[in-house]
């Protein structure tokens, strides 16, 4: 799959005007909306209050998050911006499957597939990631049970290349549903993480995502904050909650992180083992294997180099430097100076960017070695 999570880059379709189930007869549901929470409950259960809420008091970490990748992670199919780079397009898909054909109408964005279904159209419903890298489209339907599975689309739109292209995905293999001419089937817990790791509250029901709050916001990492902005309300020092509480630490942080951006518990163990390429997209599990997490007494965390409002984009290599070479000094000996160019390079050298084939994006290697030279 495309993102750094479970699901990344996937679009979820919950609205579908007509869809392909395991019988192939169609369905209808109602278009679901994209709601946002801006009121702010004195009930003592906490509630989503948007960020627009959290703005009030934290300016600074809102304008970042404004520009961060976080920011754009899930649409609608027919969010003009998602529309527009796929309406009119054609993509062939090669064997077994033939070439997609895309239109948009008035109830939103479909796909044919004129070899093998004449012009029945297949509705794509949600995008997931960001026109700013990638987008993969999927829909859900039900399956001869009636339960829901999910269609993850077999092409997706890159702005690297500025056109459709193959979505990295399993090997084909035989079709015994056919809507999986037009995605590879998912279903359980890898069809939920899709929706959960790329929206800040949503849940699958039937053909839908209900309570659906888009995107990667405030409250995906520091929860439901309505108590909390209450409180911010009536106080000048309001206490603390979610990860400023007293119990937080860096095991906490890697966990929060690696819920969506994988942790060594999700890895197979020959893949933890060999530590092929596309691991580097799971930088948790790169972390914790590198020495500078081992012989910090399991002190650096996420937040140690980055800081998680702020898009790395943005960041000069410069200041990633200055942040190794806060540790290694020369002048002191409770870490090694790397000997070979003690105040410059250290990313090229120990965390060297790589990009995986298909994806068209760059993961910088988190696990923070020696690396051989290319």
């Amino acid at each position: 799959m495309l993102g750094i999570p479970v699901a990344a880059l996937l679009l979820l379709g919950t609205s579908m005007s007509l869809h392909f189930d395991e019988s192939t007869q169609s369905t209808e549901t109602s278009k679901p909306a994209i709601a946002i929470a801006d009121g702010v409950s004195s009930d003592t259960k906490p509630t989503f209050v948007g960020r627009d809420i959290c703005k009030e008091c934290h300016q600074t970490n809102y304008d970042l998050h404004a520009h961060h990748g976080h920011k754009s992670t899930f649409y609608l199919a027919d969010d003009p911006k998602i529309a527009e780079l796929f309406d009119g397009k054609t993509y062939d898909a090669g064997e077994p499957y033939g070439t997609y054909h895309y239109h948009t109408d008035e109830d939103g964005l479909y796909v044919t597939l004129p070899e093998r279904f004449g012009d029945r159209p297949f509705r794509l419903d949600y995008a997931l990631g960001s026109p700013e890298g990638a987008i993969t489209l999927l829909s859900l339907i039900p399956d001869q049970q009636g339960n829901t599975i999910a269609i993850e689309h077999r092409a997706s739109w890159f702005n690297a290349t500025q056109k459709l292209g193959p979505t990295p995905q399993e090997a084909p293999g035989p079709m015994p549903v056919q809507a999986e001419a037009f995605g590879l089937k998912h279903q359980g817990n890898v069809m939920r993480k899709c929706v959960y790791c790329h929206t800040t509250a949503g849940e699958i029901e039937n053909q839908t995502v209900v309570g659906l709050v888009a995107n990667v916001n405030c409250e995906k990492c520091h929860g439901p904050a309505s108590e909390h902005v209450r409180l911010a309300r009536q106080m000048e020092n309001p206490p603390k909650y979610s990860v400023g509480k007293a119990d937080w630490d860096v095991e906490s942080e890697i966990q929060l992180c690696g819920d969506c951006h994988r942790l060594p518990m999700t890895i197979s163990r020959s893949e933890l083992r060999e530590y092929p390429d596309e691991l580097v997209r799971f930088q948790p599990v790169g972390i914790l294997r590198s020495r500078c997490y081992l012989e910090s007494e399991r002190q650096l965390g996420c937040s140690t180099c980055h800081n998680p409002h702020e898009s790395v984009e943005t960041v000069p290599m410069e200041r990633h430097v200055k942040k190794c070479v806060s540790c290694h000094l020369e002048s002191e000996s409770d870490h090694v100076a790397c000997p070979v160019s003690p105040k410059t390079g250290c990313i090229e050298c120990h965390m060297p960017a790589k990009q995986l084939p298909g994806i068209h994006l760059d993961f910088h290697d988190h696990w923070i070695r020696v690396h051989e030279p290319q």
